[in-house]
């Protein structure tokens, strides 16, 4: 089955799915790198995240079914593709599921 890429150009997007359709969020405010396949890494500041994804911004977000690597000093590294993304902001879905447990002293 192929992961379907959805551009999101609508800020309001997600808050209009179904609650049950998203997994359970936390919300943080955690510095984290992101490493694209040019091995250019720009700083970005991870604002939730789920067991399958984050939400971050940056100054120069990724492209949309752009793979990249995400990394949390201290907390791991992520691979995943980019879903959406909306003026600085982005969404991933992670290849692997985030242990959330491993943010729990970053919980806003």
């Amino acid at each position: 089955m192929t992961a379907q890429i959805q551009y999101c150009d609508d800020e309001t997007f997600w808050n209009r799915l179904d609650a049950n359709d998203r997994d359970t969020r936390i919300y943080v405010d955690a510095d984290a790198l992101l490493y694209r396949a040019s091995d250019q890494q720009t700083a970005i500041v991870i604002q939730n995240l789920s067991i399958h994804g984050v939400r971050a911004t940056t100054d120069f977000p990724p492209l949309v079914g752009e793979a990249i690597e995400i990394d949390l000093a201290g907390q791991g590294r992520f691979q995943g593709v980019v879903r959406w993304r909306h003026q600085n902001k982005f969404g991933v879905h992670t290849f692997e599921h985030i242990d959330l447990n491993l943010f729990s002293d970053q919980i806003e």
